[in-house]
């Protein structure tokens, strides 16, 4: 047993992280507590509602988090292209985890949209609206990406319970977000020690803000893992080739876990010239025997040049499996409105127009290519409004305090600390060791995974710095997991070190702080971090650390996918006026979701700013935070179309993200 405790302990780390993520984010039941979930699943407690196979699907409705407004597209993008073998709803976004989230789907035997062939819509069109009784979607639409009205339409079919395929989409990702989890473990003690690998997944994995991205059909944190995955298999293969022994399972890892990083989100393109810029690096700098320098060089440059195209095959294919029934006149149309004119020659566009007709293989290509095209945009160009530390900013972006201030606001602290710790170690033992700065740069290169982690963070943070497109710290999630990777390391390397020399006076002791080693200081700090975690259940998006103000005031820092990500509170609302007898409710809430759905017929649409008054006296107001931050620190509203007319009048607050009033 104890010879295989860092696997053990791993596996623990990873079942206690998937029954988080499932518990908090899929909903069973009006949870009061875990153990209640728990046991309804295993249908050892009577007072559980439930069906023959252990969940009340009607249930779901009023419990648990409701479904974000990115899922809609993602949950619908993925039965769609399982079911069309088309990509035109949702290319924004490369497909893997939507494929995912749509095999998880399959459980739920849904209803789909018929896609009709009206490739021009009549003037007098009218989009259908729930309940959608016409379940039809133009072709048109399709070709325009129309994915919200799509992806609603599709979960909110008349024959479909939308809670019950937004359950098992997001089982899938729960299931594959755990497994590679274990995955980047057991890879990684293959270049680092065991005790290493599991305290970077510990710093990681026992988190909230990364249950919180885990347990919903959306992209970042897998991303994240396969991104580090693929840094971590291309530090194995630079270890291999420099050691000679050439090893072909290890080119094929690093182009196979390349390829499935650029599958999961574009801006996992910077890999490339991450991978690119350390690999190089390392070969300058680390002796290969019996080779000149130049040679091995060159060498590696080729090598590299095969990874990568054995990446991009393996995406073209992918992709082939998604386009091969798309229109080539339509994808070409779509690549030219996306295609960046000011950053490439006019000429790219006939090379992509060859590539649509030329093969399979080309067209899956030509697709992934217009995807990056349409991030390029959306990051240049980035239509936005952002609360962030009492301001409201449109497209100018937040400022670069955006992302550090979140980094520190909505991550542990005992990450935080054992960060700095560790750092403040090294950079100590660097200044007062005796050795040439040359050699200690030497022996930081030999070990390539921390320099390629370094490398990759900083590249990674240099395109999102120059970026204004802030909503929310999950876009920077590859920088978070690598920190935690080098934090697990750096506290591993110091593992045994004495935290305070011991001292005495007059020969006797006068203190034992000397015996107590970093080993114990981490142990303390890792009950009290499991304990958070597990006292801040269900409410992980919402979590921001206790300096923050906690996860009860972090709003008041951030909105967006920090805090209110369009609905997550939408079901526990439906259950609020359920219980209070709320037959009407006036409603400015950040989702896409059909209310009437949750509210019944009695949810009435509301904008205070564009409404001017309020509501019949005695009626409720339900407000999401968003919606409420933009609207109080919103420039040019006057003061008696704010929210704050109401402060005093505040009768609820469901779950963390809205506010209830009750006009007086």
């Amino acid at each position: 047993m104890l010879k295989h405790k860092y696997k053990i302990s791993a596996l623990v780390i990873c079942l206690v992280f998937f029954s988080l993520a499932l518990f908090s984010g899929a909903g069973f039941y009006p949870v009061r507590n875990l153990t209640d979930s728990f046991l309804c699943l295993i249908k050892v407690n009577s007072g559980c509602e439930r069906i023959s196979n252990g969940v009340n699907w009607k249930n779901l409705k009023y419990s648990g988090n409701g479904i974000l407004a990115d899922e809609i597209p993602h949950i619908a993008g993925g039965y769609y292209y399982l079911k069309t073998n088309r990509y035109f709803i949702n290319p924004e976004h490369p497909p893997l985890v939507k494929d995912i989230a749509g095999l998880g789907e399959l459980a739920a035997h849904p209803a789909f949209p018929e896609i009709t062939g009206e490739e021009m819509l009549p003037l007098d069109y009218h989009r259908p609206e729930f309940p959608f009784q016409k379940t039809t979607f133009p072709k048109a639409l399709e070709w325009q990406n129309n994915q919200d009205h799509f992806g609603t339409m599709y979960l909110f079919n008349p024959r479909n319970n939308p809670d019950k395929i937004a359950f098992f989409a997001r089982l899938a990702v729960i299931l594959a977000n755990t497994f590679l989890l274990f995955i980047l473990f057991w890879l990684l003690k293959k270049i680092w020690s065991q005790r290493a690998a599991l305290l970077g997944l510990f710093f990681f994995a026992v988190s909230q803000f990364s249950i919180a991205h885990s347990s919903f059909v959306v992209i970042d944190f897998m991303s994240a893992v396969l991104s580090v995955i693929a840094v971590v298999c291309f530090a194995l293969y630079l270890k291999n080739y420099a050691t000679w022994e050439r090893k072909s399972r290890y080119f094929w890892l690093a182009s196979i876990t390349l390829a499935l990083a650029l599958l999961s989100k574009f801006s996992s393109v910077v890999l490339v010239p991450a991978l690119f810029l350390g690999g190089l690096v390392f070969f300058s700098t680390v002796q290969i025997p019996d080779r000149k320098k130049f040679s091995s060089i060159l060498k590696y440059l080729l090598a590299f040049s095969a990874i990568v195209l054995a990446a991009l095959i393996f995406v073209s294919i992918f992709y082939a499996f998604h386009v091969f029934r798309a229109e080539n006149d339509v994808l070409i149309q779509k690549i030219n409105e996306n295609y960046p004119e000011e950053m490439l020659p006019a000429w790219g566009h006939n090379i992509l127009a060859a590539m649509v007709y030329g093969s399979l293989l080309t067209k899956g290509l030509a697709a992934y290519v217009n995807g990056v095209f349409m991030v390029v945009s959306r990051m240049v160009v980035s239509a936005q409004n952002t609360y962030f530390l009492g301001h409201v900013y449109g497209n100018e972006g937040a400022g670069g305090w955006y992302f550090p201030v979140l980094y520190l606001a909505k991550l542990s602290p005992g990450l935080h600390f054992f960060s700095l710790l560790s750092l403040g170690i090294l950079l100590a033992e660097l200044f007062f060791k005796k050795e040439k700065w040359k050699n200690r740069f030497y022996d930081f290169i030999a070990n390539p995974l921390v320099f390629l982690l370094s490398v990759f963070a900083f590249c990674y943070m240099i395109v999102t710095f120059t970026s204004t497109f802030q909503i929310g710290l999950r876009h920077i999630m590859p920088v978070i997991l690598a920190a935690a990777l080098l934090t697990g390391k750096g506290v591993n390397s110091f593992w045994e070190k004495k935290l305070l020399p011991r001292f005495d006076l007059g020969g006797a002791p006068r203190s034992n702080l000397g015996s107590i080693r970093l080993k114990h200081l981490f142990a303390i700090t890792a009950i009290l971090m499991t304990v958070s975690v597990f006292s801040s259940f269900p409410y992980y998006l919402e979590y921001y650390n206790i300096f923050a103000g906690g996860t009860d005031n972090g709003y008041k820092i951030a909105t967006d996918s920090n805090y209110d990500w369009g609905g997550s509170d939408v079901r526990r609302l439906a259950k609020w006026t359920r219980e209070n007898n709320v037959r009407e409710i006036y409603t400015q809430i950040f989702t896409d979701v059909p209310l009437k759905y949750y509210l019944g017929d009695g949810q009435r649409y509301f904008n205070l700013q564009d409404a001017g008054k309020l509501p019949p006296s005695g009626s409720y107001i339900a407000v999401s935070i968003m919606e409420y931050m933009n609207n109080v620190f919103g420039n040019g509203i006057p003061l008696e179309r704010k929210y704050t007319i109401l402060k005093d009048n505040l009768v609820a607050r469901v779950g963390k993200t809205i506010f209830v009033f009750k006009v007086p």
